[in-house]
């Protein structure tokens, strides 16, 4: 990487870890940095335009706090706070687009799918960060911070239990509802090819934790 370049994505990082200084475990600057650190591997696996996926990747949740607080789509004011950041760096205008396009359909829960090949990669590197044992730990944080059980409505057979009730939830019922399907969302090779393993760990975690609640461990 130029050294001119290299310039600008330490702008944007130092710009992007200024907007997680009070945010919580599980969306905080270190999830940003392995979101980044995905994004390299699938991209130099996938042969995509890596400066679009850095940019992106390092700014994708930046509106996340203030969205929260405010109930709206972090994804869209991620992006719209992107693009001034974007601009005061000099980051190459004709790419710019693409960087806002990324962050702005990396959400899980949006309607707006990635349509680039980077954005399909962002969206797979925050989704692998869900899911595995770092998925793991970030649903049991979660959990703490929202007053949630440990478990609620526990059984073994996860893939053909029907949705469980919303009302309780907990680390499991995101397992469920959520944390099991993501494997069948990503869009590239890559991304699935790393979640395969990711997903297993998850599925042998919650069969072994369900075996010491039951005292059968």
């Amino acid at each position: 990487m130029k050294i001119k370049t290299c310039e600008i994505f330490t702008k944007i990082a130092d710009e992007a870890k200024s907007f997680f200084k009070h945010s919580p475990p599980t969306h905080d600057w270190s999830h940003t940095q392995r979101v980044v650190a995905l994004c390299e591997k699938l991209g130099g696996e996938e042969k995509a335009d890596q400066e679009i996926l850095l940019a992106s990747s390092f700014l994708h949740d930046i509106g996340r706090e203030r969205a929260d607080r405010e109930k709206i789509c972090h994804a869209e004011l991620s992006a719209k706070l992107a693009l001034p950041i974007l601009k005061q760096v000099n980051f190459p205008e004709e790419k710019i687009n693409d960087v806002i396009h990324c962050i702005s359909t990396h959400r899980f829960r949006g309607d707006n799918p990635p349509q680039t090949l980077e954005a399909k990669i962002l969206f797979d590197a925050d989704k692998l960060d869900a899911i595995g044992a770092i998925g793991i730990c970030r649903a049991y944080s979660y959990a703490g911070e929202n007053h949630q059980p440990l478990y609620t409505s526990f059984d073994k057979e996860y893939e053909l239990t029907k949705i469980v009730d919303h009302s309780q939830h907990s680390p499991v019922v995101e397992f469920k509802v959520k944390l099991s399907k993501i494997i069948n969302t990503l869009y590239t090779k890559s991304g699935r090819r790393m979640a395969e393993h990711r997903h297993k760990f998850m599925v042998e975690f919650f069969n072994e934790i369900f075996e010491e609640i039951k005292g059968i461990k």
